[in-house]
C-alpha cells in the first residue's frame, strides 16, 4: 500500500498511490512539539506553526499563500501536539507541483519577519483565551497538567500569554535549528500520484536546511499514593470533567488492550458509558473514553459534559462502570462487537487521504517505522476477556485516579470522597 524512501538529505518520503482519486494530500510531519520546550519558550511550537503561514522567501505574505491555495480550490492547515507537528495541503492532483512548492517554501524558508511575529502575538493570545472559554476543550489541558505535573508533558501546548508575548525571532530560529532537520521530518503524498513522484519530492524538498536534533526530557513518573482532584471554577451551565489514570506508552503492548477497553467503554452510541450515563439516566449529551499514548507514558481517560445538578450522580455512574469491568468479564458478544467496530472504523478512515497522510506522517516522525493497520488489527484480535479484566484491575485503582472538573464548584472535597468511596 505504501512506499518508504529516504532521500539523500535524510528526509523520509512516504507515498500512497490511490489512482482512483482526483486529489492528493501533501503533508510534512516534524518530530517537534511542546514537550521539547523549556518554560521560557513554552508555546513556541504552536506559535511557529502559525508563522509558517505568514510568508516565505518565495511567497512573501500570508495573503499570497492564502490566495494561491484558494485559487486552486485547495485547503491547507496544520496542527501542533506535544510530540509532533504537521502541515498539509489537499488539492486536485493536477496542482500537486504548486502544493509541493508552497509547502516546501513554508517549512524551509519562512521569513519569520519581526513585524509579523509581533502582530501574530495578539492572534495567539486571543486563540488561547478562546480555548480557555471552551470548557469542553480546556478541561483536557487542565487534566494533563494534573496528571503529568510541572514538566513539559503537563504544560499547555499553546503556552501562557506571558511566554507567548516574550518570544523573539532569535527564539524561533534557535528552536527550528534544534528540530526542523530533514532527518526529523517526513514528507507524505497520498492520492492520485504521478509516476515521477520521487523526482518531484526531490525537486521541492531536497534543499531543506541541515539542522541538529534536540532530545526531549524524559517524563519523570512519580508514585501516586492517593487520588488527585482539581476543580477549575467557572460559571458554566454544564460540568465538564475528565476522570483518568496513567496509561501506557506508544511502545507498551498493553496499549492494544487499553484501546479495546476504551472502545468498549465509551467509543460509540452502544458503549457502556453512553448507555448508562446518557440513554438510561439522561445525565449528559457527550460522554466517552479514550486511551492516549506518548513515547514514554500515556493516559486512559473518561470524559463527560454533565448536568450541573447531576454531576455527582454522573461521576458515581462512571466509577460504577469501571468497577464492573474489574469485577466481571465482558461477554463474548460484546468483545466481538468492539473488535468489529475498531476494524470498521479503520476501514472508513482509510478512505480519507488526510487521515492516511496524518497517520503515516506522524507515526513515522515519532517511531521511525510504520505499523500497518492490519498489524494493529491482528494484535487487537488477540485481546481476550481475561486481558480486559486484568487491565481493568491494574488501571482502576482508587489511589490512581485523577479528576479534573470545570464548573461552578468551589469545593473539591465531595469529589475526592466519591473517588475514595
Amino acid at each position: 500500500m505504501h512506499k518508504i524512501k529516504t532521500l539523500s538529505n535524510g528526509l523520509t518520503l512516504i507515498t500512497i498511490n490511490l489512482p482512483h482519486l482526483d486529489s492528493v494530500t501533501t503533508l510534512v510531519a516534524v518530530g517537534a512539539g511542546s514537550r521539547y520546550e523549556t518554560k521560557r519558550i513554552n508555546g513556541i511550537s504552536h506559535f511557529l506553526e502559525h508563522m509558517f503561514f505568514k510568508g516565505s522567501v518565495k511567497f512573501p505574505s500570508a495573503e499570497k499563500i492564502a490566495t494561491l491555495v484558494d485559487g486552486i480550490g485547495a485547503v491547507n492547515n496544520a496542527a501542533t501536539d506535544k510530540e509532533v507537528t504537521y502541515y498539509w495541503i489537499k488539492s486536485a492532483a493536477k496542482h500537486l507541483k504548486l502544493s509541493s512548492d508552497i509547502l516546501s517554501s513554508m517549512v524551509k524558508e519562512s521569513l519569520l519577519a519581526t513585524e509579523e511575529i509581533e502582530r501574530e502575538k495578539g492572534v495567539i493570545v486571543e486563540e488561547l483565551r478562546m480555548f480557555r472559554d471552551s470548557p469542553a476543550k480546556y478541561v483536557w489541558e487542565l487534566y494533563e497538567r494534573l496528571q503529568f505535573g510541572n514538566q513539559p508533558l503537563g504544560w499547555d501546548i499553546g503556552g501562557k500569554e506571558e511566554t507567548v508575548v516574550s518570544l523573539t525571532k532569535e527564539d524561533f530560529v534557535s528552536y527550528m535549528d534544534s528540530l526542523y532537520s530533514p532527518e526529523n521530518m517526513v514528507l507524505v503524498y497520498v492520492g492520485k500520484l504521478p509516476q515521477d513522484i520521487e523526482n518531484l519530492a526531490e525537486e521541492y524538498f531536497l534543499k531543506l536546511p541541515k539542522r541538529s536534533k534536540f532530545q526531549f526530557k524524559p517524563y519523570k513518573k512519580a508514585k501516586q499514593l492517593k487520588s488527585k482532584v482539581n476543580v477549575f471554577y467557572k460559571a458554566t451551565d454544564q460540568a465538564n470533567l475528565v476522570l483518568g489514570v496513567e496509561g501506557f506508552s506508544r511502545y507498551d503492548s498493553k496499549r492494544y488492550i487499553a484501546k479495546v477497553l476504551a472502545t468498549l467503554l465509551g467509543e460509540s452510541m452502544s458503549s457502556r458509558l453512553f448507555i448508562q450515563v446518557r440513554e438510561r439516566r439522561g445525565l449528559a449529551y457527550n460522554v466517552g473514553a479514550n486511551s492516549g499514548n506518548y513515547k514514554d507514558t500515556g493516559a486512559f481517560t473518561i470524559y463527560g459534559g454533565l448536568k450541573l445538578e447531576k454531576v455527582y450522580e454522573g461521576l458515581e455512574v462512571m466509577l460504577a462502570e469501571l468497577e464492573l469491568l474489574v469485577s466481571e468479564k465482558v461477554t463474548d458478544g460484546e468483545l466481538k462487537k468492539t473488535k468489529e467496530m475498531l476494524r470498521g472504523r479503520i476501514a472508513l478512515q482509510s478512505e480519507s487521504t488526510n487521515f492516511l497522510a496524518e497517520y503515516f506522517g506522524t507515526n513515522f516522525a515519532l517511531d521511525k517505522k510504520i505499523e500497518t493497520f492490519e498489524e494493529i488489527l491482528q494484535k487487537i484480535d488477540k485481546v481476550t476477556k481475561e486481558d480486559l479484566q486484568s487491565l481493568a484491575k491494574e488501571l482502576f485503582v482508587k489511589n490512581k485516579y485523577n479528576l479534573q472538573i470545570i464548573g461552578p464548584f468551589k469545593d473539591a472535597d465531595k469529589f475526592g470522597k466519591l473517588l475514595a468511596s
